[in-house]
């Protein structure tokens, strides 16, 4: 009877050890390198793959550009745009740029956005390869601006995010944090 409840005990103390493991898991741990400059995540709620092509090879200004593929894994998922930031090298959180921001500094971002459309990685690194765009922010006000990722298991979302930094790109290590329900994703990159 005591050996019963001996291992009984142990088997316990093993299960909350594991536990603890299972859950001090980051995220950041999903994310592996697929080139030079791009990132990708898969987890249980979402995958992301990030492109900061532009970033590193064109740093400077005050706007950070992230061109992205998102899709979720098992049921559609709604991501609002206050839940996606980005952390600096000097630990600052920066949320995504409203639209409004976004068009207060197009001026400063035309050209920007030109280069980064010459420079584009293609990322078509999920299946199915069903494209949609993103829509969290618009052009010259043409077009939808959705309050949320509207992510699905039958779509790559695709769409570049925009950081206004205050204090300008600087190079370092950054993390794109998308905030989910139940974790956060965590995709570091180096600028």
């Amino acid at each position: 009877m005591s050996l019963l409840r001996g291992t009984g005990m142990a088997v316990a103390v093993l299960a909350a050890l594991v536990g603890t493991v299972a859950r001090a898991e980051t995220p950041a741990s999903r994310v592996t390198d697929a080139g030079a400059t791009i990132a990708v995540y898969k987890g249980p709620r979402i995958q992301v793959a990030i492109s900061d092509r532009y970033a590193r090879y064109y740093p400077g200004g005050q706007w950070l550009l992230l061109d992205t593929e998102m899709s979720a894994t098992g049921g559609p998922i709604s991501i609002s745009r206050s839940e996606i930031a980005v952390r600096t090298p000097g630990g600052e959180v920066i949320p995504l740029a409203t639209q409004q921001e976004f068009e207060r500094g197009y001026p400063e971002l035309v050209s920007p956005i030109r280069q980064a459309n010459f420079f584009k990685e293609p990322l078509g690194y999920f299946l199915p390869e069903h494209p949609r765009e993103l829509h969290l922010f618009r052009l010259h006000g043409v077009g939808w601006v959705w309050p949320s990722a509207v992510l699905d298991p039958f779509h790559n979302c695709y769409g570049r995010l925009f950081f206004h930094l205050p204090n300008g790109v600087q190079k370092g290590r950054y993390e794109l944090l998308i905030r989910l329900p139940k974790n956060e994703v965590v995709i570091p990159f180096t600028v």
